[in-house]
């Protein structure tokens, strides 16, 4: 059971265009296999009327060598006559001469009489066998005159059929040749007809692929063929209700995150109000896990409300405008020294000569972007790490980096860190899995380049070494 159940679930891809060509063949070969059969039968009919008629003069000159004398059957015919009459370089050609009684008169005994008796002065062709060879028979009913002996001399010359086969095989290559080679042209006309027919799929296939993930706009069919406008419908009603699914969604975030921030707020003012009251020490502790847990969840709801409004399709609310990169980066990292003083981690900017880097882009953005790398980088540096935030430029690209001496992200797992709430297992730090998908989003808005490769080293106490991590994002410069 199980092993239907997998075969019925193999997929196979075939071609539309091979398809359709395959099928035009088919009718192609089979419109030329009737071609052939037909041009046989023609070729053959007119080759047999051809030699027919042949056959028939030659019966008709026999006829005016016969007479009857004394009801005798006599024929005025030379030897050499003869020899001619039964000379063929292609063909032998036999004859007989029956009386009207059924006697061979002179000729070929084994020459078969028509299976139906001729009216007098009639004559009939068909084919027969004589010698184990296939032959053509034209007999004659030559009527007696000016004699006492009554009835017809039936007179039969037969041909073996070389030259009719051969007149059959040249007239069907002189009728096939082109045939086949006007089918083949026709192949390639049907063949580059197809390729140009199904271009609008291409174009339809490439104008998605150039689309991003969050682009559900509908897809134009002004200049689509008729027979895929019906898809293209259902695929637009399809994208529509996954917007308004994914709008719903984004909203019910945004609003969920807002409604959150009030109470959150309030709950930690009480918590640091209770603080300062003389309290037990458990009590104190439970204070100090409430305070540190709101704290947590305010972050959390702080970076949901930030990917609610930077999500992709709601982008269209910030205006890009031109920003001065190097003051930006400059302003974000001091505002975060203070935290990594708190921590015991060394926080530096490094810059080249240049002072004016500007890219098109939203500060705002920007400003969540750095900072979720530098918090990042901030949460998972041990005490007395290093982190450099450093921003370059080369020809048209700028290049900013936050790179730390920190626990690192093996190479496995540096795609799966820009995933929603994806958090390295056993790592010490405190983050929500939010912060490297916002760093993400925001630099997809930007059309930037983002990757992660190894940071800084750091010796530790035992003797060993370990690489940090080095987060790079490319902005084309304006």
């Amino acid at each position: 059971m199980q092993k239907n159940l997998s075969s019925s679930n193999d997929t196979r891809h075939y071609s539309l265009s091979g398809q359709l060509l395959l099928w035009l063949m088919i009718c192609l070969f089979i419109i030329l296999s009737i071609s052939s059969v037909v041009s046989y039968s023609r070729a053959y009919h007119f080759a047999n009327l051809a030699y027919d008629r042949a056959m028939l003069r030659v019966v008709l000159a026999l006829a005016d060598q016969i007479d009857v004398v004394n009801n005798h059957v006599v024929i005025d015919l030379p030897e050499i006559a003869k020899n001619l009459l039964q000379y063929d370089k292609d063909d032998y050609i036999n004859y007989r001469i029956s009386a009207p009684n059924g006697d061979i008169v002179v000729g070929e005994p084994n020459i078969k009489a028509p299976r139906h008796a001729l009216k007098s002065g009639a004559h009939v062709y068909y084919d027969d066998m004589l010698d184990n060879e296939k032959v053509r028979v034209v007999a004659y009913a030559l009527p007696i005159i000016n004699s006492s002996l009554k009835g017809d001399l039936l007179i039969q010359v037969a041909e073996t059929r070389t030259k009719r086969e051969f007149m059959v095989r040249e007239i069907i290559e002189e009728m096939l040749i082109p045939q086949i080679l006007i089918m083949l042209v026709t192949a390639l006309i049907i063949f580059l007809s197809i390729k140009h027919s199904l271009l609008p799929l291409n174009q339809l296939k490439n104008a998605l692929s150039r689309r991003s993930h969050d682009d559900l706009s509908p897809i134009a069919t002004n200049s689509s063929p008729l027979e895929i406008i019906p898809l293209l419908d259902e695929m637009n009603g399809l994208m529509l209700r996954v917007k308004v699914g994914v709008d719903f969604q984004k909203a019910f975030v945004a609003d969920a995150s807002h409604q959150l921030r009030t109470p959150i707020a309030a709950l930690q003012n009480q918590v640091e109000l209770a603080l300062r009251e003389p309290v037990s020490s458990q009590t104190r502790h439970a204070l100090e896990n409430i305070a540190s847990s709101s704290q947590h969840l305010s972050r959390l709801v702080q970076q949901l409300l930030t990917l609610a409004r930077i999500e992709p399709g709601t982008e269209s609310h910030y205006v890009f405008e031109a920003v001065n990169l190097t003051r930006l980066v400059q302003e974000v990292t001091a505002d975060w020294v203070p935290r990594a003083l708190d921590k015991g981690v060394d926080l530096g900017f490094e810059t080249g000569s240049d002072q004016n880097l500007t890219l098109s882009g939203n500060a705002f953005m920007l400003r969540e972007m750095l900072s979720n790398l530098i918090e990042n980088a901030i949460c998972y540096t041990p005490h007395g790490g290093v982190i450099t935030v450093a921003l370059s430029h080369q020809a048209d690209e700028i290049k900013l980096q936050v790179i730390d001496n920190g626990i690192g992200i093996a190479p496995e797992k540096r795609e799966l860190v820009f995933n929603r709430f994806y958090r390295i297992e056993d790592s010490a730090g405190e983050g929500c899995g939010l912060g490297l998908a916002i760093v993400k989003e925001i630099a997809l808005a930007h059309h930037a380049e983002i990757s992660i490769k190894d940071g800084l080293t750091r010796h530790h106490e035992d003797g060993t070494m370990s690489c940090g991590t080095n987060i790079t994002i490319k902005f084309k410069r304006l």
